[in-house]
């Protein structure tokens, strides 16, 4: 079982982390650009403009996240190693750089380069220590991050009909 104040920091911690990486994001964008954006903007580019589009997995799942966080105490605790394989399948950084997708390629840039991503990454990863491990190895969390997806879309859908 797993309680509902680690829901509650997981959370936060992804949200500080999403936070730090669109700010580091913003900042290439408004450098590369020559300009400065609103907070308007900054949404809008955050949702459909191309430069931003690797963000989205770690958006997508902070999503899927609070959805499943609301459901029945029975329902998270039985997708508890789901989250975690999750989390640490969208955070993870593949041996070889080279195959790595769109966010972990810049991830791993912003890791190395801004103390800032480090030590919210960091408080992600203590935050998941408190949570149950799923077996298996990385077609198995990616396996489980789409279990989440769907769990999570199963819910939305409820939700939306009561």
């Amino acid at each position: 079982m797993v309680e509902a104040a680690n829901w509650k920091d997981l959370a936060s911690a992804l949200r500080d982390l999403h936070r730090t990486l669109f700010e580091h994001a913003r900042r290439d964008y408004e450098r590369a650009h020559a300009t400065s954006v609103t907070a308007g903007e900054l949404l809008n580019l955050l949702t459909s403009d191309a430069e931003f589009a690797w963000l989205r997995s770690l958006s997508e799942l902070m999503v899927d996240l609070d959805l499943v966080r609301e459901a029945a105490a029975d329902e998270r605790d039985a997708l508890a190693a789901t989250v975690r394989a999750a989390v640490e399948h969208v955070l993870s950084i593949p041996q070889a750089p080279a195959i790595a997708g769109a966010f972990a390629q810049r991830y791993i840039d912003y890791l190395h380069d801004d103390p800032h991503v480090a030590m919210a990454h960091a408080a992600v990863k203590r935050v998941l220590n408190a949570w149950p491990r799923a077996d298996g190895d990385a077609a198995a969390a990616l396996h489980e991050r789409h279990r989440l997806a769907e769990k999570a879309a199963h819910l939305a859908k409820r939700r939306s009909t009561h």
